[in-house]
This record gives C-alpha cells, structure tokens and sequence, in this order.
C-alpha cells in the first residue's frame, strides 16, 4: 500500500545506478536499512519541448530489501526521467534522485532487395540477410493501396531471405516490408517498402 502524506524525515533513494538497453533499463540502489520502510514506488516522466511530463507512477515494490528494478515498457531511441519514493505504513518519502536516460537506438532495417511477380498472382520479396547475429525471424508486412500496415506471415532463421506471397488479389496495388525480430522479441526499424499492381 503507497503512502499518501509525505514525510521529509523518510528515506529517499540516492546512488541509482543504470544499465540502459533498446526496450528496457535496470535500476540498482543502495539497500534500505530504515525499519519504516514498508516499500518503494517507482515513477517515470519523459522530457517534452515545453517542459517535462508529470511523473506516472508506474510500479509499486512492496519489500524495502529489494535493490533492484527493470522497467520493460519503453521505446529505443528515447528519453525518461524517473524517481524512487519509499513509503510506510501511514507516510511516503520525498522524491529522491531524479534518474535521466536514454535508451539505445533500435536495431537498422533490413535491406529489402527486391519485390516482384514471377508469375500471375505471386509476389516474390527477396532480402539481405540481416547482419547482427540476434536477428533469428523476419516479419512480412503488406497494405493494400495507402492503407494499413497488415502482418502477413513469419520467415524464421536470419539467413533465409526470400517469401513468396500466393494471396494478392489481382489488380490491386500492394506495398511489401519486412521486420527482422531477435531472440527476445526486439524489432529491427522496417525495411523500405517496395510497392506492385498485381497482373
């Protein structure tokens, strides 16, 4: 339960250290030896042109033995603020040290080399294969006209370049990308897409 009155006399944390990736940053503190410490929020805000956001509270950790924090909710290429309050039974610290990062730039775009039809209605998307060795599948993204960004199908392995669509309707106008996906779920930037009108 997060405290609502504050208390300038509870412990804030200071001394956060980081380890900042693409989707996520870890947190680590000095421990909590204030026996009225119940637990921890956590708050993050992002920095905007006019000032910065109001801080969101966006976790609660209820053990004041914990030290550490992973927050998994994040874009790359990003700025965040974030704080700590500890809290008791009836009252909440002041905000402690304000934490700024960034997070790392995504992974490039695959290389879409070529989108054709060998036949009537076949659609035949040939990539290079990705060159960071996490990339393990690519995702086949295809719209209709200037319409949404549609899923179309999974290509597993990141040396396997090619897939073949037998689905489009003929006469329609179709745009093709691809997506590369590591092994923990990390999306590469979009390739350029490639359009067509089927025959």
């Amino acid at each position: 339960m997060t405290a609502v009155k504050t208390d300038l006399d509870m412990p804030t944390i200071k001394g956060v250290k980081t380890v900042v990736g693409k989707t996520s940053v870890g947190f680590e503190w000095p421990p909590i030896t204030d026996k009225r410490v119940e637990g921890i929020d956590v708050y993050r805000a992002r920095p905007t042109q006019g000032g910065t956001q109001k801080m969101q509270k966006i976790a609660t950790i209820g053990n004041r033995y914990a030290t550490h924090f992973v927050d998994t909710k994040i874009q790359p290429n990003t700025t965040y603020l974030y704080t700590f309050r500890t809290f008791g039974l009836l009252f909440g610290s002041a905000p402690g040290q304000v934490v700024k990062v960034k997070t790392a730039p995504p992974l490039p775009a695959t290389e879409l080399a070529k989108v054709y039809q060998p036949d009537a209605g076949v659609v035949k998307l040939l990539w290079v294969p990705h060159p960071d060795p996490r990339v393990v599948e690519y995702l086949v993204e295809r719209r209709l006209g200037g319409g949404e960004w549609k899923y179309l199908d999974t290509v597993e392995g990141r040396l396997n370049p090619e897939y073949v669509d037998m689905s489009p309707a003929k006469g329609r106008s179709y745009a093709y990308r691809v997506v590369a996906r590591t092994a923990d779920g990390i999306r590469t930037l979009p390739s350029k897409e490639q359009s067509l009108t089927i025959r």
